[in-house]
């Protein structure tokens, strides 16, 4: 395992620009990325809001930023590629350095390499539960295939296990034997991942027994062979496993699915939102009709309540905006129209393309993004960089935005029963220092 020697920085925000539902990430004032600041892109946000993470200068390297306190700190680390990409409530967050799996803590600025099991090349975090007591991921073994697995705190890692012939159904003729984890739920009963090289999505649920079972959901709704072409029960003709994602509660799984529209003779890709305690699926075939340039529309992160965003067509790629699609809603918004500030800072870049979605709270009050941002996006004269923005669909009455309000009780710092700091809960009685001033006692059993 690597030693990783790294150069951390902790600066303020700059006050946020069109602040009444915008916030822009910066760790400057003058916010010159290249020159004095890393560009950062925003991938996870934490289930209660507070925490975004993500990866400085395209892979360079890895952040963390508290929008409590708009404190950012980031860490130049990578020679390959690096990423954070969960984070829990308490400011812990896991990802990768190169080729070695990490934690890093807002809270204490420590970094940790996740240890690998014996045999094993190296471990990739993906995500964690809301308390940091669970992490998910995939370890790669000696002839590279990726494994999906499941670790407390970190140490032994567990393989997840791989769905039976018999419930992939006809899909096992198109993948290989490989797996990975990418989003546990809050209590990590649930956890959604892919089979194959991200062919399929797959769901793992703790049962009764206290083992993880596959639902390999797709096998019921794909076109695999050619005896499904005539099953009416079957509406896809295919369901990716590269952009997915699911709720903190673990009810809505959200996948891209290939739906044939019968009047056009084509094909298109809509979001597809899978119910895992229903075990039901809803196909978006509306979002056909919202999608006039026929370039597909992306799921990229769901609330709890149903509530989704996503990208019309691949963003940096042949993106063509971004998109809420709300709970109970039949048509979503765009971006530019649902959110007036956003559109102000970030129009000219989300109608291109350069606008990516990532992440909700739980609650669907946070929403967490990163752009292709130019004060002159096609002049050539100003910087163009990216940078992170959260939407705060609540604001106070001075029009600041900020979180919501439940993340006032959240701590700053957690401490053991003999007085130790810690930098995420443990088994046993946790002194917890809240923001605002109070002190608490949380039991972890």
């Amino acid at each position: 395992m690597k030693k990783f020697i790294a150069l951390s920085i902790s600066l303020a925000l700059s006050t946020p620009l069109f602040a009444e539902n915008l916030r822009i990430f910066k760790c400057s004032e003058d916010g010159i990325p290249g020159q004095t600041e890393p560009q950062l892109m925003g991938f996870n946000i934490s289930a209660n809001g507070r925490y975004v993470c993500g990866t400085i200068d395209q892979g360079a390297g890895i952040f963390i930023a508290d929008c409590l306190s708009g404190e950012v700190k980031w860490q130049s680390v990578g020679i390959t590629s690096s990423e954070l990409r969960g984070v829990d409530n308490y400011g812990l967050a896991t990802g990768f350095i190169d080729d070695d799996g990490v934690l890093f803590s807002f809270l204490t600025d420590e970094m940790t390499p996740l240890r690998a099991p014996e045999g094993v090349r190296y471990v990739l975090g993906e995500s964690l539960t809301n308390d940091g007591s669970m992490i998910v991921g995939s370890y790669t073994s000696q002839s590279f295939n990726t494994i999906a697995a499941y670790s407390a705190g970190g140490d032994e890692w567990f393989t997840l296990p791989y769905p039976s012939d018999e419930e992939l159904g006809n899909l096992k003729y198109h993948i290989s034997e490989m797996s990975a984890a990418k989003y546990v739920s809050a209590d990590g009963k649930v956890i959604l991942g892919h089979v194959g090289s991200f062919t399929f999505p797959v769901i793992w649920m703790l049962d009764d027994t206290g083992k993880y079972v596959p639902d390999c959901f797709p096998a019921r709704y794909i076109k695999a062979a050619e005896e499904d072409l005539n099953d009416e029960t079957k509406e896809l003709y295919g369901l990716s496993g590269l952009y997915t994602c699911m709720s903190n509660n673990g009810k809505y799984v959200g996948a891209v699915g290939v739906v044939k529209n019968e009047e056009k003779d084509d094909y298109y890709t809509v979001p597809v939102i899978y119910n895992t305690e229903e075990k039901s699926l809803r196909i978006y075939r509306e979002l056909m009709d919202f999608d006039d340039m026929v370039i597909g529309t992306y799921p990229r992160a769901i609330a709890d309540d149903g509530t989704f965003i996503g990208a019309i067509g691949l963003p940096l790629t042949g993106g063509a905006g971004t998109f809420i699609m709300r709970a109970g809603e039949d048509m979503p918004e765009l971006f530019i129209d649902a959110f007036p500030e956003y559109e102000k800072m970030l129009g000219e870049s989300d109608m291109v393309g350069f606008s990516v979605p990532t992440g909700i709270s739980a609650d669907g009050k946070q929403i967490l993004g990163y752009a292709f941002y130019s004060e002159d996006l096609y002049g050539g004269d100003s910087p163009a960089y990216f940078l992170t923005y959260v939407l705060s669909l609540d604001s106070t009455e001075d029009g600041v935005g900020l979180v919501n309000s439940d993340m006032h009780s959240i701590s700053d710092s957690i401490y053991s029963i003999d007085g130790r700091k810690l930098d995420r809960m443990t088994k046993g009685l946790n002194i917890i220092r809240n923001t605002d001033g109070s002190v608490s006692k949380i039991l972890k059993k």
